[in-house]
Protein backbone atom coordinates (compact mmCIF):
# COMPACT_ATOMS: atom_id res chain seq x y z
CA UNK A 1 0.00 0.00 0.00
CA UNK A 2 1.38 3.30 -0.86
CA UNK A 3 0.92 6.59 1.09
CA UNK A 4 2.09 9.19 -1.27
CA UNK A 5 5.90 9.30 -1.13
CA UNK A 6 8.86 7.89 1.15
CA UNK A 7 7.80 9.46 3.81
CA UNK A 8 3.88 8.74 4.60
CA UNK A 9 3.41 9.67 8.06
CA UNK A 10 5.00 13.47 6.94
CA UNK A 11 2.06 15.41 5.95
CA UNK A 12 2.34 19.03 5.09
CA UNK A 13 -0.02 22.66 3.86
CA UNK A 14 1.27 25.26 2.27
CA UNK A 15 0.32 28.49 4.43
CA UNK A 16 1.04 32.15 3.01
CA UNK A 17 4.10 33.90 4.54
CA UNK A 18 1.43 36.33 6.63
CA UNK A 19 0.23 33.01 8.53
CA UNK A 20 3.50 31.71 8.67
CA UNK A 21 4.79 34.81 10.43
CA UNK A 22 1.06 34.69 12.32
CA UNK A 23 1.74 30.99 13.78
CA UNK A 24 5.54 31.35 14.18
CA UNK A 25 5.33 34.61 16.52
CA UNK A 26 1.88 33.99 17.84
CA UNK A 27 3.12 30.55 19.63
CA UNK A 28 6.43 32.09 20.65
CA UNK A 29 5.04 34.56 22.70
CA UNK A 30 2.50 33.27 23.98
CA UNK A 31 4.45 30.18 24.83
CA UNK A 32 7.26 32.23 25.96
CA UNK A 33 5.10 34.29 28.40
CA UNK A 34 3.80 31.16 29.72
CA UNK A 35 7.49 29.43 30.53
CA UNK A 36 8.66 32.88 32.38
CA UNK A 37 5.10 32.88 34.56
CA UNK A 38 5.42 28.85 35.45
CA UNK A 39 9.08 30.03 36.40
CA UNK A 40 7.78 33.03 38.74
CA UNK A 41 5.17 30.87 40.35
CA UNK A 42 7.84 28.29 41.05
CA UNK A 43 9.37 30.68 43.39
CA UNK A 44 5.91 31.87 44.57
CA UNK A 45 5.65 28.18 45.28
CA UNK A 46 8.74 27.57 47.17
CA UNK A 47 8.85 30.41 49.32
CA UNK A 48 5.54 29.27 50.66
CA UNK A 49 6.72 25.61 50.85
CA UNK A 50 7.77 25.38 54.82
CA UNK A 51 3.92 26.43 55.76
CA UNK A 52 1.83 24.70 53.15
CA UNK A 53 3.12 21.04 52.15
CA UNK A 54 -0.28 19.61 49.87
CA UNK A 55 -1.02 22.97 48.45
CA UNK A 56 2.63 23.11 47.11
CA UNK A 57 3.09 19.83 45.99
CA UNK A 58 -0.54 19.82 43.85
CA UNK A 59 -0.01 23.91 42.50
CA UNK A 60 3.75 22.54 41.55
CA UNK A 61 1.96 20.07 39.53
CA UNK A 62 -0.30 22.51 38.48
CA UNK A 63 2.17 24.96 37.58
CA UNK A 64 5.10 22.45 35.92
CA UNK A 65 1.45 21.43 33.40
CA UNK A 66 1.74 24.79 32.49
CA UNK A 67 5.69 25.03 31.49
CA UNK A 68 5.05 22.43 29.63
CA UNK A 69 2.91 22.89 27.39
CA UNK A 70 4.15 26.83 27.21
CA UNK A 71 7.42 25.17 26.04
CA UNK A 72 5.03 22.99 23.48
CA UNK A 73 3.79 26.18 22.30
CA UNK A 74 7.11 27.92 21.58
CA UNK A 75 8.81 25.47 20.25
CA UNK A 76 5.73 24.77 17.86
CA UNK A 77 7.12 27.33 15.68
CA UNK A 78 9.58 24.54 14.49
CA UNK A 79 6.66 23.06 12.73
CA UNK A 80 6.30 26.00 10.24
CA UNK A 81 8.76 26.14 7.77
CA UNK A 82 8.81 27.72 3.90
CA UNK A 83 5.52 28.52 3.51
CA UNK A 84 4.52 25.32 4.65
CA UNK A 85 3.30 23.64 8.05
CA UNK A 86 4.14 20.12 9.28
CA UNK A 87 1.28 18.48 10.38
CA UNK A 88 2.37 15.41 11.93
CA UNK A 89 4.13 17.81 14.19
CA UNK A 90 1.53 20.62 14.57
CA UNK A 91 -0.59 17.77 15.79
CA UNK A 92 1.73 16.75 18.29
CA UNK A 93 2.34 20.44 19.32
CA UNK A 94 -1.44 20.30 19.91
CA UNK A 95 -1.88 16.83 21.80
CA UNK A 96 0.84 18.04 24.10
CA UNK A 97 -0.75 21.37 24.54
CA UNK A 98 -4.34 20.14 25.21
CA UNK A 99 -3.19 16.89 27.42
CA UNK A 100 -1.24 19.13 29.79
CA UNK A 101 -4.04 21.56 30.17
CA UNK A 102 -5.82 18.59 31.41
CA UNK A 103 -3.51 17.74 33.59
CA UNK A 104 -3.27 21.41 35.20
CA UNK A 105 -6.95 21.60 35.56
CA UNK A 106 -6.77 18.64 37.38
CA UNK A 107 -4.45 19.53 39.62
CA UNK A 108 -5.85 23.10 40.37
CA UNK A 109 -9.27 21.38 41.61
CA UNK A 110 -6.55 19.43 44.13
CA UNK A 111 -5.51 22.60 44.78
CA UNK A 112 -8.66 23.81 45.62
CA UNK A 113 -9.93 20.90 47.63
CA UNK A 114 -6.29 21.15 49.57
CA UNK A 115 -6.91 24.78 50.18
CA UNK A 116 -10.64 24.46 51.55
CA UNK A 117 -9.55 21.50 53.79
CA UNK A 118 -6.82 23.43 55.15
CA UNK A 119 -9.08 26.70 55.96
CA UNK A 120 -11.04 24.70 57.32
CA UNK A 121 -9.34 22.09 59.39
CA UNK A 122 -6.45 23.50 60.57
CA UNK A 123 -4.93 26.87 61.50
CA UNK A 124 -3.02 27.52 58.38
CA UNK A 125 -2.17 31.35 57.67
CA UNK A 126 -5.24 32.31 55.44
CA UNK A 127 -2.68 35.13 53.43
CA UNK A 128 -0.55 32.14 52.13
CA UNK A 129 -3.63 30.13 51.44
CA UNK A 130 -4.82 32.95 49.00
CA UNK A 131 -1.49 33.39 47.34
CA UNK A 132 -1.48 29.68 46.35
CA UNK A 133 -4.74 29.37 45.03
CA UNK A 134 -4.27 32.36 42.90
CA UNK A 135 -0.79 31.26 41.75
CA UNK A 136 -2.82 27.95 40.65
CA UNK A 137 -5.82 29.45 39.17
CA UNK A 138 -3.58 31.92 36.74
CA UNK A 139 -1.97 28.69 35.96
CA UNK A 140 -4.23 26.93 35.20
CA UNK A 141 -6.09 29.92 32.87
CA UNK A 142 -2.99 30.54 31.13
CA UNK A 143 -2.95 26.76 30.32
CA UNK A 144 -6.03 27.10 29.11
CA UNK A 145 -5.29 30.04 26.88
CA UNK A 146 -2.24 27.59 25.87
CA UNK A 147 -4.84 25.02 24.76
CA UNK A 148 -6.91 27.53 22.59
CA UNK A 149 -4.11 28.89 20.62
CA UNK A 150 -2.42 25.33 20.17
CA UNK A 151 -5.82 24.16 19.07
CA UNK A 152 -6.53 27.33 16.51
CA UNK A 153 -2.81 27.01 15.38
CA UNK A 154 -1.44 23.87 15.24
CA UNK A 155 -2.67 22.68 12.42
CA UNK A 156 -4.37 26.35 11.36
CA UNK A 157 -7.89 25.86 11.84
CA UNK A 158 -10.18 26.77 8.77
CA UNK A 159 -10.73 30.43 10.20
CA UNK A 160 -7.30 31.46 9.96
CA UNK A 161 -6.60 29.73 6.52
CA UNK A 162 -9.75 31.52 4.80
CA UNK A 163 -8.78 35.04 6.47
CA UNK A 164 -4.57 34.34 4.27
CA UNK A 165 -7.21 32.38 1.14
CA UNK A 166 -4.49 29.17 1.79
CA UNK A 167 -6.75 26.03 1.47
CA UNK A 168 -5.73 23.98 3.72
CA UNK A 169 -4.98 20.86 1.27
CA UNK A 170 -2.13 18.19 2.10
CA UNK A 171 0.85 18.61 -0.11
CA UNK A 172 4.08 16.99 -0.67
CA UNK A 173 7.32 17.92 1.73
CA UNK A 174 8.72 21.12 0.81
CA UNK A 175 10.78 20.81 -2.20
CA UNK A 176 9.04 18.65 -4.15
Amino acid sequence: MNYGGPFPYLGFIRVPPGLENRIRGTSLRIGLVSMLAAVAFTGVLVVLSAELTFVVYTGGACVLGLLVSGSGLAFGRNCVSTGHVNLTLARQIRNLTVAFTVFTIVFAVLTGFGIAMATTATDEPLPLLTVAGTVTMVAALMSVTNAAVGLRLFPPSRKPLAEYGASGQPVGPPGQ
